[in-house]
C-alpha cells in the first residue's frame, strides 16, 4: 500500500511538471496580456492606420469632397456595401480590437501614458466611422475575446461622440502623469507632449462636428483656459502627420507603389478645386495638381461624368501623391504624409468657434486663427517640396504680402461671410485628409458641391453598411437603421449634420 501510495505522488507531482510546461509552452509571449511593453504593438497598427487613411483619401474621400475625379467612383451610385471593408473603414474595428488589447495591457502595469495614446488612437478611428455610418458599433465592438460578445450593439451617434469626449479626458489627464517612456511610436517619436495636443486637436474637432446639436461653448472654453492639460498644436511640425521612410518598402508613402492606372490615367483633380484656387491666386494649385498633358494648362474634371472622352485634358493629382510609375525620377516614397489631424485644422476649427461665439475674441481671434491656419498651409507644403523640383519649389508656394489683400481672401464681410472663407480654406486644407473634407462638407454645406449627370442625383451624406451585419448582427443592425429613420441609404443625413 505504501508503495502504491509513493507511486501516486510521484505521478502527481510528475503530471503537475508537465502541466506547467504545457501551459508555458502553449503561451504566446507575443499576447499583449504577455507583454511587459504594449509598444510591441504600436508600430503596426500606426502605420496600418496611417495607410488606410492615406489610400482612402485618394480613392473615395476626396471624391467625395469634390477635390478629385475619377470616371468610377465619382458617380456615387458605384458606392456599394462590399465597399465597407476596404474603402470604407470597416476593418478599423480590427485596430481597434488590437488597441482595446492594448489599454487592457496597460491598465494591468499602470502605463498610463500607453492607455492615453491607445484612448487617442481609438477615439479617431471610432470618430472617423461613426462620421461615415453614423449609428455603429461602439462599447462592444472588437471586444469578443474579452466579454464574448460577438453581436455588438450599435450606439446612436450623439452618444459615440459623448463617449468620445470622455475618453479624450480622460487620456488628457492620463497622459504624461507617470513617467513611463513610451516605445514603438512612429507617429511622434515617444513625445508625449504632442499625443496630448493631438488629443486637444481631436477633442476640439469632436466637440465642433457635433456644435449644431450641443452647444460647446463651456467645454471649448475650458479647454482653452487649461493649456497644461489641453495643450494646441504649435505648428506644422508638430501636427499628427506620419512621415514615411525610404528604408523599406512597408515604410515608403504607400501611393508611390501604387499603380499608375490609379493616378495617371483614372485620377484628376476637380473643376471646382482649380476654380477657387485660381480664384484666390493661391500657389496651392501647383501642389495639388500637374498640368494637363494636353493643353499644359491646370484643368479640372467636372465630378459625375461618367467616362471621360480623354484623361489627358485634364490635370492629374501633385507630384507628391504620384506612383514611382507615373514619374520615376520625381516620385517620392516620402514627399506626401497621412496626415491625421493638422495643425491648421485645428486653427480653422478655432476661428469658427471664435466667430460664433463658442470661445472668446470674437471675429478679431478669429481673424488671427484664420491667418494662422492659411499660413501654416503654405509654410507646410513649401517644406514638402522636394530638392529636386524645378517647379514648384519651395519659394513658388509661399504667397506674397498681397494675398491677404485679396476680397476673396481678406477676413472681411458679415458674419455668413466670414464663415464661408473660414469653411473654404479649411476644404483647402483637408486636401487628401481622410474623409474630413467631406465631412465638413456635410457639416457646413460648403463649399457648394453639386451632383453629376449620371450620379444618383445627390451628393452622398453617409455610406452603406456592409452586407455581412444585415445577417451576422440583424438585430442590433435593424436598430441603427431605425435610428437613422429607417433608410439605411447613402442620402440619409447623419445627426450631426442634420
Amino acid at each position: 500500500m505504501k508503495k502504491h501510495f509513493f507511486r501516486y505522488v510521484l505521478l502527481l507531482l510528475v503530471l503537475g511538471s508537465c502541466t506547467k510546461d504545457f501551459e508555458e509552452m502553449n503561451t504566446n509571449p507575443n499576447r499583449p496580456d504577455q507583454l511587459t511593453d504594449p509598444g510591441l504593438l504600436l508600430p503596426d497598427l500606426i502605420r496600418s492606420v496611417a495607410n488606410k487613411n492615406l489610400d482612402n483619401s485618394f480613392d473615395r474621400g476626396a471624391i467625395a469632397a469634390d477635390q478629385l475625379a475619377t470616371s468610377y467612383a465619382s458617380n456615387f451610385s458605384n458606392w456599394f456595401r462590399a465597399d465597407a471593408q476596404g474603402y470604407f473603414n470597416w476593418s478599423y474595428y480590427n485596430y481597434i480590437r488590437d488597441l482595446n488589447e492594448v489599454i487592457r495591457a496597460a491598465e494591468e502595469r499602470g502605463y498610463n501614458n500607453y492607455k492615453g495614446i491607445a484612448l487617442v488612437l481609438r477615439a479617431w478611428l471610432f470618430q472617423n466611422l461613426t462620421d461615415l455610418y453614423g449609428p455603429i458599433p461602439f462599447r462592444e465592438a472588437s471586444a469578443a475575446g474579452v466579454t464574448g460578445v460577438n453581436r455588438p450593439k450599435y450606439a446612436q451617434q450623439q452618444d459615440v461622440y459623448a463617449g468620445l469626449i470622455t475618453d479624450l479626458e480622460e487620456a488628457a489627464g492620463l497622459l504624461g502623469s507617470t513617467g513611463e517612456g513610451v516605445t514603438g511610436d512612429i507617429l511622434f517619436s515617444g513625445s508625449i507632449d504632442r499625443w496630448k495636443k493631438f488629443n486637444t486637436g481631436l477633442l476640439l474637432r469632436i466637440l465642433l462636428r457635433q456644435s449644431n446639436k450641443v452647444d460647446p461653448t463651456t467645454k471649448m472654453t475650458a479647454i482653452l483656459n487649461n493649456g497644461t492639460q489641453y495643450p494646441l498644436f504649435q505648428g506644422y511640425s508638430e501636427q499628427a502627420a506620419l512621415q514615411y521612410l525610404t528604408d523599406r518598402d512597408e515604410n515608403n508613402m504607400p501611393l508611390y507603389h501604387a499603380s499608375n492606372s490609379d493616378y495617371g490615367i483614372s485620377s484628376r483633380v476637380t473643376a471646382s478645386l482649380v476654380s477657387r484656387l485660381n480664384s484666390m491666386n493661391d500657389a496651392r494649385l501647383f501642389v495639388f495638381a500637374l498640368p494637363a498633358s494636353q493643353s499644359g494648362n491646370y484643368t479640372g474634371a467636372v465630378n459625375g461624368t461618367g467616362d471621360w472622352d480623354d484623361p489627358a485634358k485634364y490635370s492629374p493629382p501633385g507630384m507628391l501623391w504620384a506612383p514611382r510609375q507615373y514619374n520615376a525620377t520625381l516620385a517620392s516614397t516620402t514627399a506626401a504624409q497621412s496626415i491625421l489631424l493638422s495643425y491648421s485644422e485645428v486653427q480653422f476649427t478655432l476661428a469658427e468657434a471664435a466667430e460664433r461665439g463658442f470661445i472668446p475674441g470674437g471675429s478679431g481671434a478669429a481673424e488671427t486663427y484664420y491667418t494662422n491656419g492659411i499660413n501654416d498651409q503654405f509654410s507646410y507644403y513649401a517644406s514638402r517640396i522636394p530638392s529636386n523640383y524645378t517647379f514648384p519649389t519651395a519659394a513658388d508656394i509661399v504667397p506674397g504680402t498681397g494675398y491677404f489683400d485679396q476680397s476673396t481672401v481678406a477676413y472681411t464681410g458679415n458674419q455668413a461671410q466670414k464663415l464661408e472663407k473660414i469653411y473654404l480654406q479649411k476644404w483647402l486644407s483637408l486636401f487628401l485628409v481622410g474623409y474630413e473634407a467631406w465631412t465638413e462638407w456635410r457639416r457646413t454645406g460648403y463649399p457648394a458641391i453639386v451632383a453629376g449627370p449620371v450620379s444618383p442625383g445627390y451628393v452622398p451624406s453617409r455610406v452603406l453598411y456592409p452586407a455581412d451585419e444585415q445577417t451576422i448582427n440583424a438585430d442590433n443592425y435593424r436598430e441603427a437603421v431605425q435610428w437613422l429613420g429607417g433608410s439605411d441609404a447613402l442620402n440619409t443625413k447623419l445627426w450631426f449634420a442634420k
